[in-house]
């Protein structure tokens, strides 16, 4: 299969609805982050016209070692608050304890390793004593599978690697009571989830990631496919080639060429591609986030920004989280570059 042709054989990969669970994010480097943090605050903002609306305030807290040790939430819309302190044991995460301006929403989490210190279950305690649970499977020192019953829904999530250990596949199982369970297909390149469907043939999403100029990753933008198209047949045929190729990791194109060609068939297949969600980015030195925007697709407009402010374990400080205007003309330009 020549480059060329990879779009028509694999046009889009994806994202429907909630996703199987997954190990919980931990250390500087699950939630993202490419050097290790120590505090990071983010205050979002939303606007209409010259209107500047303060919505948000998120803070990650991390310890010395860089794993998570606090979280706090707070809305500047209503007041309604959320917070989580996590307590390790012998340096493993034991617990997190979440409180919330609403205290039926308050909640424990409880965590069980192997001898090999990996996580094996996540329980879950609320405040009415309900209980959910989380249990991870291994082989091969890989995460093969993920049980979970969250509030009484079930669900088995399976992983798929190829040789070389990357993850290409998850298959998320849905228990639906008295129903066929709901078959999710997830594909991934890079580590990056690309296409996700619902069997036999439906729903079908697509996610791209493009890059600026300075070789960044600037936007990440989904798309879903109208069905009983021409493009959903080419997607079926490039899925069958993507998962007879990737186990051996012998696909002939990588993440970015990928979503460069993705861009271009929606490009030319405006009526059965659509566009519905979409983020752009600035990063600083060390390749972290500092702004974000949220776009209303419809509109092709800006509709709300995030401003970050990042304090490095080495006490160097990037960004902030005042409303910067010259940071929105820069995502107003991208936005005129990817979504025209």
């Amino acid at each position: 299969m020549k480059c060329k042709t990879v779009f028509s054989i694999i046009i889009f990969f994806a994202f429907v609805g909630s996703k199987g669970q997954s190990l919980p994010n931990i250390t500087y480097q699950d939630y993202g982050f490419k050097k290790q943090v120590t505090h990071v605050e983010q205050v979002f903002y939303s606007f209409e016209g010259d209107s500047i609306e303060k919505v948000e305030k998120v803070i990650h807290r991390f310890n010395s070692d860089g794993k998570i040790s606090a979280f706090e939430n707070q809305s500047f819309l209503d007041d309604s608050w959320a917070k989580s302190k996590a307590v390790y044991k012998n340096n493993r995460l034991h617990q997190e304890i979440w409180e919330h301006s609403n205290p039926y929403l308050n909640r424990k989490y409880s965590y069980s390793y192997d001898n090999e210190h990996r996580i094996i279950e996540q329980k879950i305690r609320f405040k009415d004593r309900s209980k959910s649970h989380v249990k991870f499977h291994y082989k091969n020192k890989l995460l093969y599978e993920i049980e979970a019953n969250i509030d009484g829904t079930q669900s088995v999530t399976e992983r798929y690697y190829s040789k070389k250990e990357n993850l290409y596949k998850e298959i998320h199982r849905q228990k639906v009571p008295g129903e066929g369970d709901i078959i999710t297909n997830y594909f991934y390149l890079e580590e990056r989830e690309i296409i996700s469907y619902v069997e036999p043939k439906s729903y079908f999403y697509a996610t791209a990631y493009l890059k600026d100029a300075m070789g960044n990753e600037a936007c990440e933008i989904k798309f879903k496919l109208i069905e009983d198209s021409t493009v959903q047949d080419k997607l079926m045929k490039g899925i069958q080639r993507f998962e007879e190729e990737a186990p051996t990791d012998n696909l002939p194109f990588g993440l970015k060429q990928y979503s460069d060609q993705t861009l271009q068939a929606y490009l030319k297949n405006k009526d059965e591609i659509i566009p519905f969600y979409m983020k752009l980015f600035l990063r600083d030195e060390h390749n972290n986030i500092v702004a974000e925007a949220e776009v209303d697709v419809k509109t092709k407009t800006i509709v709300g920004v995030g401003f970050f402010k990042i304090e490095y374990a080495d006490g160097k400080i990037t960004g902030t989280t005042d409303f910067r205007h010259k940071k929105l003309h820069i995502f107003e330009a991208l936005l005129q570059q990817y979504l025209p």
